[in-house]
């Protein structure tokens, strides 16, 4: 028959009382210090945005921005592949050159101690947790002190003090696509309430921005060949009346025609099309994200108690 190792509760509540002096001071003592260790982990506020993205169902799929559908136009340009898709703009956003120009935004934190950039914000004004700080003083960094000159911000060669701020607004800024729905949400954390609204607003524009020149580039020549077409069909029309070939003339009237059309139609949604539907805007989080010093003191307290009971009762626990 299995035997089955029984504790001897008697004799581990008495090891317990026995060390009762130490446990004690240990546990206050444990319970300060990692608060003290946690609560100069600085407190960080979330701020989201959600974005909507013009979808069309055809049956290759979901596709991204009608106007970019040179088929639409019978002009032998439909092998034309897309630039971007919804799900590459998780890729977009950590890209360097779209974290460059969010560290250009200007900001202003919420008691208005500081206005400048959000590069000037996270090289002056960006805290770090007792380690990091550590580490930075055993690297010999420091931050920039206000009114500082810093280095030029360069997407294709970053280093020094660019890395560090493309580096820590990569960490900050982060996008989810959903799968279903392609819905966009940006999500921006920073140390000050004022500033991850300020910077939440201006990604979304950027991101706006950014793939309105994806689309709109592969459109433009759409929109260039059909302008060319239009001329060409125009000269074709001309020549045609004069030779006297009017059925000729007459089919070339009538292609000019819908061309034209087509070029007014296509020139007036590039100026107006939206490619994104803000759902949700950026507001000004009231309570902070994290950390929550408490909540980490106590599990972190009990945890270690836990395990210095094994410790102590080490020998009634495990033979």
């Amino acid at each position: 028959m299995q035997e089955f190792q029984v504790f001897d509760w008697a004799a581990i509540g008495a090891r317990i009382r026995e060390k009762r002096v130490f446990l004690y001071w240990f546990i206050p003592v444990t319970f300060i210090l990692v608060w003290a260790l946690t609560f100069s982990v600085p407190n960080y506020f979330t701020s989201e945005i959600a974005l909507s993205t013009e979808m069309v169902h055809s049956e290759e799929g979901y596709r991204s921005f009608t106007l970019n559908r040179p088929e639409n136009f019978d002009l032998g340009l439909s092998a034309i592949a897309y630039s971007i898709s919804p799900d590459d703009y998780v890729t977009l956003v950590a890209s360097t050159d779209f974290i460059c120009r969010v560290l250009a935004t200007p900001v202003m934190t919420a008691d208005t101690s500081f206005t400048g950039t959000y590069y000037e914000y996270l090289e002056t004004q960006n805290r770090y947790p007792w380690h990091k700080a550590l580490v930075r003083l055993m690297r010999g960094k420091k931050n920039a002190e206000v009114g500082e000159p810093l280095p030029e911000l360069d997407p294709f060669f970053p280093r020094g003090r660019v890395a560090e701020a493309i580096g820590l607004a990569q960490k900050n800024i982060s996008c989810y696509v959903d799968r279903q729905t392609k819905l966009t949400t940006l999500t921006i954390k920073a140390q000050d309430p004022l500033v991850a609204a300020l910077v939440a607003q201006s990604a979304a524009e950027i991101l706006k921005q950014v793939t309105s020149e994806y689309y709109l580039d592969k459109t433009e020549r759409v929109y260039e060949h059909l302008e060319q077409q239009i001329v060409f069909v125009h000269d074709q029309y001309l020549e045609a009346l004069k030779s006297g070939d009017k059925a000729y003339a007459d089919m070339l009237n009538e292609a000019h025609q819908s061309f034209s059309r087509q070029a007014i139609l296509l020139n007036a949604q590039m100026r107006y099309y939206q490619i994104f539907t803000t759902l949700s805007n950026a507001s000004v989080p009231t309570e902070k994200a994290g950390p929550h010093h408490l909540s980490v003191a106590f599990i972190a307290t009990i945890l270690i108690g836990l395990i210095a009971l094994c410790i102590i009762c080490r020998k009634e626990l495990f033979g």
